[in-house]
């Protein structure tokens, strides 16, 4: 069955991917992210649970959801075409294009969702609560990735994140079952001074547990054999996080 509502749910995101795609082509103006967002739709599918996947298709979740980092926005707007409340959460200083293909989007969709323009490294203040998060592809770009990741479980009941994984540490040592991150050097991994932790997998879900997430379900996608630094080993892992009964004691000890 899931299998079935997965294939439903591709063939609507390749249909407004589609539109996505016209809508650019006409805005040359605009200094668009150069990569595919809604590919990770796919890898949605593997990990949100089946009931999700089938509301979201038939246009009936209605929920209010949070995109973070998000590029210019394809993602958070394909959940708003299906019924949902969208909000972006981002730092134009350093989004790709200051945010104004989101903006763009915006105007050309019809669009009634809100932008909240803060740094995510250093704090986060949002009003009221969210029932899904994404935050795809972002957490190795935070030099504060638990402070993220606490306030984001302060204001959101479920997550789906992405981030850059290993197994391996650069000299070979295998890390896959040891809690750990891998602190990289300015520039070590593709020239990008903006690429701090790598967790190991365990790290990864020891990290979410210790900020107030329970992983109900996950995917492994790129190298097989990962590193932090080596282009051909970057694997990344997929979770998809519903917070704790407690969240509410996030800032009150570290019992967790």
């Amino acid at each position: 069955m899931k299998d079935s509502i997965s294939q439903k749910l591709m063939q609507e995101a390749s249909r407004f991917d589609e539109m996505l795609t016209k809508i650019k082509s006409g805005n040359e103006g605009t200094n668009w992210y150069p990569y595919r967002s809604m590919s990770n739709i796919p890898h949605l599918c593997h990990i949100l649970p089946t009931d999700v996947m089938e509301r979201l298709v038939a246009g009936k979740l209605g929920w209010r959801v949070l995109d973070v980092g998000a590029a210019d926005g394809d993602l958070g707007y394909f959940f708003e075409s299906r019924g949902n409340r969208i909000d972006f959460l981002d730092n134009p200083s350093t989004n790709y294009n200051d945010c104004k293909g989101i903006v763009t989007l915006r105007t050309e969709l019809g669009s009634a969702a809100g932008l909240v323009e803060q740094d995510i490294d250093r704090s986060i203040t949002l009003e009221g609560q969210y029932d899904f998060a994404l935050a795809l592809g972002l957490l190795y770009h935070l030099r504060n990735p638990m402070a993220f990741l606490m306030a984001l479980a302060e204001h959101a009941e479920r997550m789906v994140l992405s981030t850059r994984v290993a197994n391996h540490l650069p000299d070979g040592t295998n890390i896959e079952r040891s809690s750990v991150a891998y602190l990289l050097r300015c520039r070590e991994s593709n020239n990008d001074p903006t690429n701090y932790w790598t967790f190991s997998p365990t790290g990864l879900e020891t990290v979410l547990k210790r900020c107030g997430w329970n992983v109900n379900a996950k995917l492994f996608t790129g190298a097989a054999r990962s590193n932090p630094v080596d282009t051909d080993a970057d694997q990344r892992m997929f979770v998809y996080c519903e917070r704790v009964e407690n969240w509410r004691d996030l800032g009150k000890h570290h019992d967790f």
